[in-house]
This record gives structure tokens, sequence and C-alpha cells, in this order.
């Protein structure tokens, strides 16, 4: 008994976060470490990779929770040939383990409250005539959306623009129906009144996150309800702000004569309100849809005016659904989240890819002809140099026929 309450194992990942892509073949890879401080028999020692998802009860429907196995795969790293135990001497050992990944897996989604879907890596020590030893670590695994983040197939502004009978003409927009994990954006709102007479008091931004499940019931449950399926459905608040504009002065404008001789000043409100998506896995969960799972973002605007001569009230109200995205541009290796302002994000999306990832960059046909001038250029000139003015000096060769002012090859990606 001391012998085996001294023995310590540790299991290593080298990613805490992996992004399956189409058609490129992914692996957990780690170390499985073992500290005997006495020879000790084992019966086997293995990796395994474990999927779980777990559907909590409503209290309505779904009376107790539910958990379903999804996938599992395991590798063996100890074993004897034969049935019997093997024997490990006293000191420190390293398992290296590779568990392969199929394409086809469900990702993890966890968010607020719940832990639908996730994914542990186990490494188990299996004994004779003793219970066994399981040391358990989470990773997540995320589809890697390429479509989403090619520069190519821009996602499309979902913009609102509509008049409210008599009295409103607004436009409200995000700048993309498909937002990065964890993200800072803006909302565009315009406001322009039909009637002076109106006041802008507050409005009011949220985003929030539907639910809707689905499981098979159970025969008991198919008996008592007489129903087959059992659908659970909850909503909440990722991001809630209200701004207040009782003070503020709006932007005025003559835009049409009143038929009396004089223009009627129109009171217009240009706004931009910031959205920040909560930054943590405990928090909220990326756009799914699977036959199990369905979850759905969506923005919603709520703007109060006032008639200041009848002192009615006007609400316009608005929801702009766009979906959330997992990215290894925001989530690292190590499960760490990066979030940033969008336009940031952006630009970080569209910039050239990092050294030793452009490995088809094109070189423009016109170019070609010009090649192999290059060597018996660099030997004419090896003892000349160009300047810059405000540059250091430069070895440079000048190729007949190419314009400095010509573009750059563009950047591409090819599959390896």
């Amino acid at each position: 008994m001391f012998s085996q309450s001294c023995e310590t194992y540790d299991l290593k990942l080298d990613q805490a976060c992996i992004f399956l892509q189409d058609r490129t073949k992914a692996s957990i890879n780690g170390t499985f470490h073992v500290n005997l401080p006495h020879k000790n028999s084992f019966k086997g020692i293995q990796v395994k990779l474990v999927g779980i998802l777990k559907i909590p009860r409503d209290d309505y429907l779904i009376r107790n929770d539910r958990q379903l196995i999804t996938s599992t795969s395991h590798q063996s790293i100890g074993a004897s040939k034969t049935l019997n135990s093997f024997q490990l001497t006293a000191g420190t050992y390293e398992f290296p383990f590779s568990i392969p990944l199929a394409g086809r897996i469900l990702e993890t989604v966890t968010g607020q409250r719940h832990m639908y879907h996730t994914y542990h890596v186990q490494a188990i020590i299996e004994r004779r005539f003793k219970a066994d030893s399981v040391v358990s670590r989470p990773i997540r695994i995320y589809r890697h959306h390429h479509l989403l983040n090619d520069p190519q197939i821009a996602s499309i502004p979902a913009t609102i623009e509509r008049q409210s009978g008599q009295e409103m003409q607004y436009c409200i927009s995000i700048p993309e129906s498909k937002i990065p994990f964890g993200s800072k954006f803006q909302t565009k709102c315009y406001f322009s009144p039909l009637s002076k007479n109106l006041s802008l008091k507050t409005v009011s931004v949220s985003v929030l996150e539907n639910h809707s499940l689905q499981i098979d019931a159970t025969a008991a449950e198919s008996a008592m309800h007489g129903i087959l399926k059992l659908n659970s459905n909850r909503t909440c608040t990722l991001f809630e702000a209200e701004h207040d504009f009782w003070n503020q002065v709006p932007d005025t404008s003559l835009i049409q004569n009143d038929g009396g001789g004089g223009d009627i000043p129109s009171a217009e409100w240009p706004l931009s309100l910031p959205v920040q998506l909560p930054g943590s896995f405990d928090f909220a969960s990326q756009s799914i849809s699977t036959s199990i799972i369905r979850i759905s973002h969506e923005l919603v605007i709520q703007a109060h005016f006032q008639n200041t001569e009848t002192n009615t009230p006007i609400l316009i109200q608005e929801r702009i659904p766009f979906s959330i995205y997992m990215t290894p541009a925001v989530i690292g290796d190590d499960g760490t989240i990066h979030g940033q302002d969008l336009e940031c994000f952006q630009s970080y999306e569209n910039a050239p890819p990092a050294y030793g990832r452009h490995k088809c960059d094109a070189i423009p046909v016109e170019w070609a002809s010009y090649l192999n001038q290059l060597s018996a250029e660099r030997a004419r000139m090896s003892s000349e140099q160009c300047f810059q003015p405000g540059v250091g000096s430069v070895s440079c060769v000048p190729i007949a026929g190419v314009s400095l002012e010509t573009e750059p090859p563009a950047y591409q990606f090819c599959a390896t």
C-alpha cells in the first residue's frame, strides 16, 4: 500500500485545443509520465480519447440528466505479448502516444451553465486484483471553418433598413454575419425621425444565445406523454448594455420646405455602439446545428423614443441573427482565448502568412523570363550597389523590363 501511494502519474498533452481541417489527418499527441519508487506489476497501460454528450434536465419534459458516449479511441502504450502481467523496475518512465482523429466527429460544445459535449484524454493503468488508476486531461476539438476565413468569401454585413409607420426611418447593421469567438465589434445605428417632435431617450443592445435540444424519449416518457422526441429550449444573455441619450443633442439638417416659406429641421442620430462577446468558454458557445444540439445567436436592439408634444413613447425593436465561430486565430494551442477587436482580427486574417507557411507563392508569368538573368546580373554587378535616400545601403540587382511598380505576387495557401 505504501509503495502504491508513492507512485505518481502525469499526463501531458502537446495541444489543449485542436482544430480539424478537411482532408487533413490530425492526431492527439502527448506523453504519459510514470514514477515508480519500487518494482511493480501491471496488466496494461493504455491511453483513450472519450467524447461525452451531456443533456441536462429542464424540469419539464427532460426529468433526468442524460449522458452518452459519442466516441472512443485508444492506443496501448504498455502491454505484455502474453496475457500475463509485466513488471517495471523502480524508476521514471515516459510513454509517448499519438491517437489519430477521424474527420467527422462532433465538436466540443460548452458554454453558460452547460457542457453539452466534451472530450477527455485518459491514461489508464490496469492491474490484476487491484482497481485501475486513471489520469484524465480535458481537450477541446473544433472544426476549422476555413471558408469563413477565406478573404475571397467575405461575410455579408447584416443590415436592417425599415420605416416605422409614419414616424421613423432607421438602419441597423453589424460588420459581419459571422463573428469570431470572444471578439468585439461595433453596431451601427442610424435613426431619422419623420417628425421633428421625436426625441431619442435610450438604446439597449443585447446578445442572446438560443439553445434547442432534441433527444429520443425513453419508453416510459413515450408512454406517459405520447411522444417519440423530447425538446428543450432556453435562452441566455451573453451581453447587455444600455445607452442613455436623454441629454444628447442630435444632428440636425434642413431637408425640406414645409410649404409656408420655412425649412423643417430634421433630427438624426448616427450611433456606433460597442458589443463585447464573452471571452470565456464558460459563458458562451459557438453557433452549431446538429440533430441533437442547435445553438444560434442574435443581436437585439431596442431604441426608445418619445413624442415631445403628446409624451407618447415609441419603441423600435429589431433582431439581427449572426453566427459565432471558433478559429485558431483567436484560440491558441494551449486553449487560451485571445479575443480582439473585429477590425484588428480582419487585418490579421488578411495579413501575409507567417514565414514557412507560404509554400505556394505565385510568381507572375511576365517575371519568369527574367529569372534566368538574375545569376548573370548578380555576377556582373557584384561590386556595385544601389542606394535609396533615407535607407541604408542595400545590394540589389535591376532586371531589365521589370518595373518596381509591378504589384508583388499574391500569397496563396496550398493543402499539404
